[in-house]
């Protein structure tokens, strides 16, 4: 079994005449949890979808545990993959986005249940059963009837954790996740990402707080203008960055 979970090379992403990834190599290792750092516009958002193929990269490769995203390679010819097959490849990696993505319609349990049972064909009572599990584990076993108009913030992103966690994902992708959140609700959501690395989940998470970085993260890498310009160890990170524009955004941000 290959170490290497996500592996990027020379990824480019063009949106229009707007070039944003500018040739993106990087490898994460199993077990492994990486930050991504930057400013607004730097391609961090943008990478983690195109790892999940919610964007088409337009040139490079990328591939989750040894599968390349979105494509089949036959020959020297890439073929892309029909949907079916995406949505199959995409059920093995789990997506926390900065909203939360629930379905207002159904309660915490529902929510959890609906992609196992639709997309993994499980059992339902399986299904419920997990799902209490999933609870349980971010914290909220007695919220399983609740809509998430009945929940805060940092509760309903701990349910959309839990929600990507019920597919038992062999990869979490972070996106911002406590962004849109009131300062006290996010400790709770980063408490959970927590335990989710103590647990040696593989983890790829943009994410503009710093402590979590810092005591996380197995390595920090910034992104600007759509290339990584460096990547180190937390301590070395922000203990010596090297790259002149690392060193800029820290000063401004610690």
């Amino acid at each position: 079994m290959s170490q290497v979970m996500v592996k990027a090379e020379g990824v480019h992403k063009r949106f229009g005449a707007l070039e944003v990834l500018k040739g993106v190599s990087l490898d994460v290792q199993r077990g492994e949890v990486v930050c991504l750092l930057g400013a607004s516009g730097s391609g961090k958002s943008t990478f983690l979808r195109c790892i999940n193929h919610l964007e088409k990269i337009d040139s490079g490769r990328l591939w989750v545990d040894g599968e390349l995203v979105g494509y089949r390679q036959v020959g020297d010819r890439l073929h892309e993959l029909r949907d079916h097959e995406v949505c199959r490849h995409r059920a093995e990696v789990g997506m926390v986005f900065q909203r939360f993505n629930l379905f207002g319609h159904m309660t915490a349990l529902q929510n959890i249940i609906e992609a196992p049972i639709h997309v993994r064909k499980m059992p339902k009572a399986q299904a419920v059963q997990r799902a209490h599990e999933l609870l349980a584990r971010v914290g909220l076993a007695d919220r399983g009837d609740a809509y998430p108009n009945q929940l805060s913030g940092g509760q309903q992103q701990r349910i959309a954790i839990a929600r990507a966690l019920a597919m038992s994902p062999k990869l979490m992708l972070f996106d911002e996740p406590t962004s849109a959140l009131d300062p006290e609700l996010v400790g709770e959501v980063l408490d959970v990402m927590k335990s989710l690395a103590r647990d040696g989940m593989t983890m790829v998470v943009v994410t503009h707080e710093m402590g979590f970085a810092r005591e996380v993260a197995d390595r920090v890498v910034m992104m600007h203008q759509g290339q990584i310009i460096e990547s180190a160890p937390p301590e070395q990170f922000f203990g010596a960055p090297q790259h002149e524009r690392t060193q800029q955004f820290l000063s401004k941000i610690l």
